[in-house]
């Protein structure tokens, strides 16, 4: 009998475990914002520019609007692991003049985005809208990637933010195309940086970011998703989308928020599935919120079964973690106590070593 036990929803356990995990943000340097970039040239109001007819109501425009020109200072961020990934080449950006623009148009949209060596540059200016369509407001610079997908493999993006003249505004979205945002990374007016699940509470994982680098690593499988900031998880959830297809959006949008004065945002070395990608298995320590979706993966009662002391467990791809154990002889998990939970783990997630010594659980002896 399992009385203690609720069954866990698979794939989403490993996650609580164990988990691919950035370095430390270590070496690089937090300045002033203003000491990231340089400007060339000026910036029209919005206003002029809807008079001069730059951009046309009602619809795509196709001539786009150019900006002052912003050079970043590639000293602040030259280290760390995104650094030295160049900027994907399969991309797209959204304005709010234009909804699908492909890069061999990007310079004509250089008011709102640009590249500067690995590093993109998001802007909006003061009283900006959406001009495309008929909804309200809804300002926004996002690239997105071209790669989209459904329930299945798990996808990957990383990158590293900085966040140069803040506003309040989403400035990552995992987005399906039917069903809406699964995961937002949301930034306040102070710099506060804030993880807004779709299905739990929102959480903030950062405090007053201005002019600090930061790095961001999510991963997703058109139902689970996972967010790391500089390695450590932070949150975790599920998020059904039984129709459309998922993929990565970052920049900035503001929904039926208005933009009160100008925000620029940097992202450096954003990659998808990057293989250059150098990570480290580590252990999650604690996250503070966890979503609730699945609730039943984490409890506190302790579960029936064999007692196993407390020893180092290890998983498939070489991740370990040190735990107390239960196990009931022929089940096909094993529980662990992390973080002052329980939690329940596939037999098959473990190392070879470790699920051949739970096939022999009567070798284990509870400490005297």
């Amino acid at each position: 009998m399992h009385q203690n036990r609720i069954p866990a929803k698979s794939g989403m356990v490993p996650c609580v475990l164990w988990a691919l995990a950035l370095s430390q943000a270590g070496g690089l340097t937090i300045a002033s914002s203003e000491e990231f970039y340089a400007r060339r040239g000026t910036d029209p109001a919005f206003e002029s520019i809807l008079k001069s007819g730059g951009l046309s109501r009602g619809s795509n425009s196709k001539g786009g609007v150019t900006g002052s020109r912003i050079s970043v200072n590639e000293k602040f961020l030259r280290t760390g692991p995104n650094a030295r990934r160049g900027i994907p080449r399969d991309i797209r950006i959204h304005t709010l003049g234009n909804s699908f623009i492909q890069r061999n148009s990007f310079a004509k949209w250089s008011r709102w985005y640009q590249e500067d060596g690995n590093t993109q540059v998001f802007r909006l200016f003061e009283g900006e809208e959406n001009v495309r369509n008929s909804r309200k407001r809804a300002a926004r610079i996002e690239a997105f990637s071209a790669l989209s997908w459904r329930r299945g493999e798990w996808q990957e993006w990383v990158g590293t933010y900085t966040i140069i003249k803040p506003h309040n505004a989403a400035i990552f979205q995992v987005k399906n195309t039917e069903n809406d945002w699964a995961l937002q990374l949301n930034m306040r007016e102070n710099g506060d940086i804030v993880l807004n699940h779709r299905r739990a509470p929102d959480k903030i994982i950062a405090r007053n970011m201005t002019g600090k680098p930061f790095h961001i690593r999510i991963r997703d499988n058109g139902h689970d998703y996972e967010l790391y900031l500089n390695g450590r998880l932070q949150g975790w959830g599920s998020y059904a989308r039984p129709e459309g297809h998922t993929s990565f959006r970052w920049g900035m949008y503001l929904g039926n928020a208005e933009v009160r004065h100008e925000a620029m945002i940097f992202v450096t070395g954003a990659g998808i599935n990057p293989k250059d990608y150098k990570a480290q298995l580590a252990v999650v320590a604690e996250v503070e919120k966890p979503a609730p979706d699945p609730p039943d993966t984490r409890f506190a009662v302790p579960p029936e079964g064999l007692p196993i002391p407390e020893r180092v467990w290890t998983n498939d791809g070489g991740g370990t973690v040190r735990a107390a154990g239960r196990y009931e002889v022929g089940s096909d998990y094993v529980n662990l106590k992390v973080g002052g939970q329980w939690v329940e783990y596939p037999l098959e997630k473990l190392s070879k070593e470790d699920r051949g010594a739970l096939l022999m659980a009567e070798n284990f002896q509870e400490n005297p």
